[in-house]
């Protein structure tokens, strides 16, 4: 069922009517309307919701930036001249910034615990510093920015959101260690040490993509510059060529049970490895090309939308509205799965208010109609395909966005439909998905890593896959591959594959093209997102393998199967957790050597492989790095649980899929963590049992190698167990 709220009358008493500036529309109303010259003014000065104290408050909101429709935006100095207006034009990166910012305010910097509120210029120093160390203008993509709409965009300074004094500090390092010793050496162990290694630049952790992508793009080449992962690539094969036959050459034959799983999952570790060496070994960056103003074509928006506040929506749907983009050249459609009232009365409201643009409320199929095509989100989202094929035939683009995602860059769908109408063989376009989290990102919701970092080799291999939101869809390739598929839980990802296997194209470009609202911070719901991701990923390659259907070409076959590797990883990862227990606690090791044997041939092969890390995540910062892996470690049951499950369901049956939560529910979460706080303790114990047999000989008997990897395993597990009650407060009477 399908109600276009244009025309349906309004209740005067709606409570939503709270909500809405009324005096902006009838300003708005005031100006003279005229197709294509009209100019309007958003004045979105609603103001923001409270949020919890614990979100983090440097984060500019999209409804505090003026947005012009219809009108070419104000000159930015740094892309002033490169794009003109009604023209079809390419935008050399080189020149140009994603996300760029103005130079006039470079390092304000926001304050409170509230979102998007008091603002504050730092001195003139601080200002001084970015505005002279690099000509590329990048947001703090922790606090994203929106770019090139407004001179009174604040801009927020990386460096300076936990302590401005340090930074303000020219002093030399020993003085530096001598005033400030704490802050200087976590300084130079996650920042400094760090881009000696990857090259990076100060401003390179909070752009969209780093720097020295950016600079591969001059004179149109969009082949970035891959040497170190190359360079490094080739070391650890022969270093892993010199170690492996030794490991194997030393395994302790009196302990089979131990020594060959230990060296199985060593292969399996270098395999993965190698298969990353080659799936990053080119990385691919599309110059940002600008759909002309005043000639832009229709785009459907689909929202699909199960349970999520009705507000929530709503301040979706107003961000859709405020880019850079014509009102009436947008159709959004709010498929309501849950058919609510509610919503139906935040649709109604937003359509008096925006009455230039159809927002159109669309009630599918419910679950268990034959006319369904899809049980969960691909159901609501084929409807809706429908919906517009049916009575919006001329429309050629549908970009769908999760009813919780906001716009990130204004310049979203000019920048996408662009791409799209130069390269009339792209079937989709993915962009960055970022999300507000809570200081630090304890949960690691951000996925730097991927999105600023692989999702750059897949678009080098053709193997981008779409992530729901954020996502353009040409709609003639979508009907093609038979609109959204049903096969998988979540259709985001099986859909992107079974376009490969049609030969159709796809693109990543680095904007920000969505951002979450909520994310995931408690157990329970990450386990469900993170597990269900896991279980999408092993059904694809338990029954479709990549190598075993038709149509992929060899780079997307690697490409598939080193994301599925990664999940099945988790197995021989398992491995590795539980041999210094059992070395620790018995005496028996997977292999006998000496302890110089050991160091020559073993650190050596961890230390090219810690080193090729850093340099493929060049983008991410250390602790952005040491979260995920400490997210990885503690998710290893799970992921293994995941995979048991898409092999006993096998290639007909899948689970019922459920809505990952928006809300928080802060708690104490130990059993859902028991697993890694028993192997916590089980190494907490091997080690003080090891300590304590070889007291009187520490150093010489002691096994201090198998305690280095327990301690080691233990911070990593420390991570998981510690965000088991994250948010938790004990009331106080």
């Amino acid at each position: 069922m399908d109600h276009d709220s244009s025309s349906t009358p309004l209740n005067e008493n709606n409570i939503l009517e709270s909500q809405f500036d009324n005096q902006r529309m009838e300003s708005l109303q005031k100006e003279p309307i005229m197709r294509d010259k009209a100019i309007i003014r958003a004045r979105l000065t609603m103001p923001s919701r409270q949020r919890d104290n614990k979100r983090s408050s440097k984060l500019t909101d999209w409804r505090e930036t003026p947005v012009h429709i219809n009108k070419p935006a104000q000159p930015d100095p740094t892309t002033d001249g490169l794009v003109k207006p009604f023209q079809l034009t390419e935008m050399p990166q080189q020149n140009v910034s994603i996300n760029s910012l103005p130079k006039s305010q470079a390092g304000l910097k926001l304050e409170d615990n509230s979102l998007f509120n008091k603002q504050r210029l730092p001195n003139e120093a601080q200002a001084n510093v970015i505005s002279k160390e690099t000509t590329f203008r990048h947001p703090r993509t922790e606090g994203l920015t929106h770019p090139q709409h407004s001179d009174s965009m604040p801009i927020i300074d990386e460096e300076n959101l936990e302590d401005s004094s340090f930074e303000t500090l020219k002093t030399t390092t020993v003085k530096m260690l001598a005033t400030r010793s704490t802050q200087a050496v976590i300084k130079l162990a996650t920042h400094k040490i760090p881009a000696l290694i990857t090259g990076a630049s100060r401003l390179d952790k909070f752009a969209t993509v780093p720097s020295s992508a950016v600079q591969g793009l001059a004179n149109n080449n969009t082949k970035v510059s891959n040497a170190r992962v190359r360079i490094v690539g080739i070391i650890f094969i022969l270093v892993a060529a010199f170690y492996l036959p030794w490991l194997f050459y030393v395994l302790n034959k009196q302990a089979l049970w131990l020594s060959i799983p230990f060296f199985s999952s060593m292969c399996y570790l270098t395999v993965i490895v190698v298969l990353s060496i080659y799936n990053n070994w080119t990385r691919v960056v599309y110059p940002l090309v600008q759909y002309p103003r005043g000639h832009e074509p229709t785009v459907a928006v689909c929202i699909p939308t199960y349970g999520e506040p009705p507000e929530m929506v709503q301040t979706t749907v107003e961000s859709v509205l405020s880019q850079d983009w014509p009102q009436q050249k947008l159709l959004i459609i709010i498929g309501d799965d849950s058919h609510r009232p509610a919503m139906k009365e935040v649709v109604n409201t937003l359509q008096r208010h925006y009455p230039m643009t159809r927002i159109v409320y669309h009630e599918p199929p419910r679950k268990g109609n034959p006319e369904r095509r899809g049980s969960a989100k691909d159901g609501n989202l084929n409807s809706m395909l429908a919906y517009v094929a049916q009575n919006h035939p001329d429309i050629a683009f549908i970009e769908t966005r999760d009813a919780d995602d906001v716009i990130g860059s204004p310049q979203f769908l000019r920048y996408t439909i662009g791409h799209l109408n130069k390269d009339k063989d792209v079937a989709y376009i993915q962009t960055i998905k970022d999300t507000l989290v809570s200081k630090g990102d304890p949960f690691g919701n951000r996925q730097s890593f991927f999105y600023r970092g692989v999702m750059l080799s897949r678009n080098a291999a053709n193997a981008v896959f779409p992530c729901g939101s954020g996502l353009v869809w040409r709609i003639k390739k979508l009907e093609e591959i038979g609109g959204f598929p049903t096969w998988n839980l979540v259709e985001d990802l099986y859909s992107g594959y079974v376009a490969m296997q049609h030969g159709f194209k796809n693109a990543y470009l680095p904007i920000v093209g969505a951002v979450g609202q909520t994310s995931p911070e408690d157990i329970p719901n990450v386990y469900k997102q993170l597990g269900t991701w896991a279980l999408d990923t092993m059904r694809i390659f338990f029954w479709k393998n990549p190598w075993l259907v038709k149509g992929l070409s060899f780079k997307q076959r690697m490409q598939y199967t080193e994301l599925c590797l990664f999940y099945l990883f988790s197995l021989p990862l398992s491995i590795f957790l539980f041999t210094p227990v059992i070395s620790l606690f018995t005496g028996v090791y997977p292999f006998t050597t000496s302890n110089l044997d050991y160091m020559l041939h073993f650190w050596l092969y961890a230390a090219s492989i810690e080193v090729l890390l850093a340099i493929i995540n060049g983008s991410t910062t250390f602790e952005e790095n040491w979260r995920a892996r400490q997210m990885w470690f503690g998710m290893t049951f799970v992921f293994i649980k995941s995979s048991f499950l898409a092999l006993a369901y096998g290639p007909n049956k899948k689970p019922a899929y459920k809505v990952t939560r928006k809300t928080q529910e802060a708690g104490i979460y130990l059993r859902e963590v028991f697993i890694q706080t028993i192997l916590f303790l089980l190494l907490l114990s091997a080690c003080i049992y090891n300590l304590l047999i070889h007291r009187h000989s520490i150093l010489q008997n002691a096994d201090l190698g198998s305690i280095f990897w327990a301690t080691l395993f233990m911070g990593l597990l420390a991570g998981i167990i510690r965000r088991s009650w994250f948010g938790y407060q004990i009331k106080k009477k």
